[in-house]
């Protein structure tokens, strides 16, 4: 184990390193300035020319070839053409940014315009310099389509069912099949196509892929498809009958075809991820602009909460699936392989899209459901976005594949959710940073930031984890493991060196609350608990607050306990009715607050008291804060309580009877209290995200490792798929709350105004982490519900996530005013 001195020199490491690199150092989800001004340019775009024509193209099924044709003068399409054969080359993060644009203006126009890249793909991945001058060149040259051909009658998701033949005869083959659904198929001029060349090879061997004129005499193409929604977009079935094809047509080596396929959906997958983004951002405009205009009893139904969750829930899914998309673009720009995120990408993307809509036009209500509205358009619309490029439960497929094998092989679900960068990763990302900045979007931990996960989750595998269940049954403080935990610097990782601690970041801090919440949340909620005590000093304590207090956290392991919650002021914090009455330079206070954490070991408190009699007088106003020791006179400590879950965890009421406190306890200003208490939230709703992040990892290893050893109808139950789809969902979710929870650390860490994404992550990691724990238990059967199995306990210990530091519902009042507040000043709640 590293010593506490090791996390501190290593603190000291990075800061160093961040100084130095040429590369990314650590997370970093802003964008560059080019990117922006690309996303910009495309948004104008499709305000000017999409959006405007939309409605027609989808009524009439007219191919939108005007706009294409403009686009193309834009360069905005074709734009991942490298420059070597006339293209922008620009990376696929920069893609997925146009991409979401264009949804957001028409995703049927879109699918219309962004195909080539499609069928382009596969020729970037593995054509010949000649091919790609010929093929790719052309399509810089002049405004034309092309199409990916492979879907058939009996080979849709399952590309491997394809029966299209190809023979070869000398410097030639032959094509022979038909091919349906194929987009831009009466357009294209020329086809991407996959054809078997060998019955009785494997998979991967059995399928060659070629680049076909589209007017090959032989090739003949159907009637277009009159379709549910994205009825701009050219669909129609493609025949080919003796087609002839030169030799040097052949994409890749003979019987290279399907692993060139399938790199090709690892690629282009986060774009699809992208344009449902962009349809889903489009539903949230529209429904919040619809909600703050239509009124019912006599107040705009955006007021209404049934409405107002609605679109925090479709923001919330909107954030999220933006955040997998870039992650998943990250990965191809680097050239990483793509399908896990890819796939999830896709699948959350799709399935937001159709959430989004179905909701927008509940939104609308009985317009909703009328064409002269735009939000029918948009339901018509999202249902592809479930079924092309591998519908969801491929996706499905795809993700419990990648899932069951990694627990096959190391016993845990962790991949390198967010990996530091590999050694073949560095010179790619170096090539791309100058086009992009030293500081572009990165997904990447740093060495030392690995390193505190590691120390962390060795701790809670050889510490914790052996004695949690003890611990649960007992009710017991965990003081030996406190102890333990502090000697490693793993207990107040964030308080500054200056004050005697390790100087971490948030993001350091919630990477250590993940891994020790992976062993127990309860025995990691004694450990990290005063940290929310310890934000509102960081925030505006004086200096002398903060060595004294601070130091004294740094120095021992000691508890200290934020104290604000009362019978009537959970997560209404402004319904606080302890007083705090000025007396010369002192303060009396008088009250009660229940459930505190660590209330019954606190050596201090930090306490919120209303210290304006008036009970009129606005929140921002009314309530000091201050800091109480906890052997200060008149302080009464209730029993301990016998709670659901956490049960190590000491939770207990705290009563303040005529506790004289001086001015000098007073944090931050008087009647700023309020304020100091909010600000803290928004510090710490990242690290209690992580910990909820730390069980839904858990039982996502439990239940995988379960289901590859329990077997029914004589095969492990992992290879049913209700249990695989179970086992996918699980693993999605956990990578969104992780994305999320880090997302949300690096806000504070940058000093951002952060209530929207802090609380959209708290919101979804708790949410997740209650459904991962449900769903380990509903996988272990009968053995989930006996206490002897460790999923009972981690059903148990996560509902409280839903209900402490803000409840889910207070989460998505947060995140609906945002929003709303955001629209009625933009237009735009996205």
């Amino acid at each position: 184990m590293l010593p506490k001195s090791l996390l501190k020199a290593t603190s000291l490491m990075v800061v160093r390193s961040r100084a130095t690199s040429s590369t990314p150092a650590g997370l970093n989800f802003q964008f560059t300035d080019e990117q922006r001004e690309l996303q910009m340019t495309t948004r104008e775009f499709v305000k000017n020319e999409i959006i405007p024509v939309a409605s027609h193209h989808d009524k009439t099924g007219e191919y939108p070839m005007e706009v294409f044709k403009k686009a193309h003068a834009c360069g905005l399409v074709n734009a991942e053409i490298p420059t070597a054969y006339g293209g922008l080359g620009i990376d696929t993060v920069s893609s997925v940014l146009m991409g979401e644009e264009f949804g957001y203006g028409c995703s049927g126009i879109a699918t219309a315009m962004l195909t080539n890249e499609l069928a382009e793909a596969p020729l970037i991945i593995g054509a010949s310099e000649e091919t790609k001058k010929k093929y790719l060149g052309r399509m810089i040259d002049e405004p034309l389509m092309a199409s990916y051909c492979v879907t058939e009658p009996n080979a849709g998701s399952d590309v491997a069912g394809i029966r299209t033949k190809c023979e070869r005869k000398g410097d030639e083959w032959i094509l022979n099949g038909s091919k349906m659904w194929i987009t831009n198929g009466g357009v294209a001029n020329w086809f991407f196509v996959l054809a078997k060349n060998d019955p009785k090879a494997s998979t991967g061997n059995a399928f060659t892929a070629f680049v076909v004129d589209g007017d090959s005499p032989g090739v003949t193409r159907g009637k277009k498809e009159i379709n549910m929604g994205q009825r701009a977009s050219d669909t129609r079935g493609i025949t080919f009958e003796d087609v002839r094809v030169p030799a040097c047509n052949v994409i890749g080596a003979p019987g290279e075809g399907f692993k060139i396929a399938m790199k090709t959906f690892d690629r282009t997958r986060p774009l699809v991820a992208a344009m449902a983004n962009g349809l889903a951002a489009r539903c949230l405009d529209e429904a919040s602009k619809y909600a703050l205009e239509r009124k019912t009893f006599g107040v705009p139904i955006a007021q209404h909460q049934g409405i107002a969750f609605m679109l925090a829930d479709m923001a919330m899914n909107l954030e999220l699936s933006r955040l997998v998309t870039y992650r998943s673009a990250y990965d191809v720009t680097l050239n990483r392989r793509g399908s896990y995120y890819s796939s999830i990408a896709k699948l959350f993307a799709a399935d937001t899209a159709n959430l989004a809509a179905t909701n927008a036009v509940q939104i609308f209500g009985g317009n909703g459901f009328n064409s002269e509205y735009p939000v029918e358009k948009l339901m018509r619309d999202a249902k592809i976005f479930q079924i092309y490029e591998g519908t969801s439960q491929i996706q499905r497929v795809v993700i419990s594949r990648h899932l069951l094998q990694r627990v096959k092989e190391t016993g845990s679900s962790h991949i390198a959710i967010l990996t530091m960068l590999s050694r073949q990763a560095v010179p790619l990302l170096r090539s791309f940073l100058p086009r992009a900045s030293a500081r572009s979007l990165c997904f990447d931990l740093t060495d030392t930031q690995r390193e505190y996960q590691n120390v962390a989750l060795k701790f809670a595998r050889e510490e914790i984890i052996p004695v949690a269940s003890h611990y649960d049954k007992t009710g017991e403080f965990p003081w030996d493991i406190v102890k333990k935990a502090h000697s490693l610097g793993l207990m107040n990782p964030q308080i500054p060196e200056k004050y005697g601690g390790s100087g971490c970041s948030t993001m350091d801090t919630v990477l250590i609350a993940e891994a020790l919440a992976y062993g127990c949340t309860g025995i990691q909620l004694a450990i990290m608990g005063p940290s929310l005590a310890v934000a509102p000093v960081l925030l505006a304590g004086s200096e002398e607050q903060k060595k004294h207090y601070l130091g004294m956290l740094a120095s021992e392991p000691v508890i200290a306990a934020y104290c604000v919650t009362e019978a009537n002021a959970g997560s209404d914090v402004s319904g606080v009715r302890t007083r705090a009455e000025q007396k010369g330079d002192e303060f009396v206070i008088n009250g009660q607050k229940l459930w505190i954490t660590g209330g019954g070991y606190a050596k201090w408190f930090f306490v919120l008291c209303r210290t304006d009699p008036n009970p009129k007088a606005p929140p921002g106003k009314a309530f000091t804060a201050f800091l109480v020791d906890g052997d200060a006179k008149g302080i009464t400590r209730g029993k301990k309580e016998m709670n659901m879950g956490q049960r190590c965890s000491d939770t207990r009421s705290i009563t303040f009877e005529d506790v004289v406190v001086s001015r000098k306890s007073m944090v931050g200003p008087s009647g700023a209290g309020f304020k100091v208490a909010m600000g803290a939230f928004d510090m710490t709703r990242p690290g209690v995200a992580a910990a909820a992040v730390g069980l839904s990892w858990r039982a996502l290893d439990e239940a995988s490792k379960y289901a590859l050893e329990r077997k029914t109808f004589g095969v492990p139950i992992a290879q049913h798929q209700a249990i695989s789809f179970i086992l996918a969902d699980m693993t999605k979710n956990l990578e969104l709350a992780r994305l999320i929870a880090y997302r949300s650390a690096i806000d504070v860490d940058n000093k951002e105004k952060n209530s929207y994404y802090a609380s959209i992550a708290k919101c979804f990691a708790a949410d997740i982490a209650q459904e991962a724990a449900a769903n380990a238990v509903q996988i272990f059967g009968g053995n989930g519900f006996n206490s002897e199995y460790p999923v009972e306990k981690l059903m148990r210990d996560a509902k409280v996530y839903q209900i402490y530091e803000g409840t889910s519902q207070i989460q998505r009042l947060i995140i609906s005013r945002h929003l709303l507040q955001k629209a009625a000043h933009t237009g735009r709640a996205s």
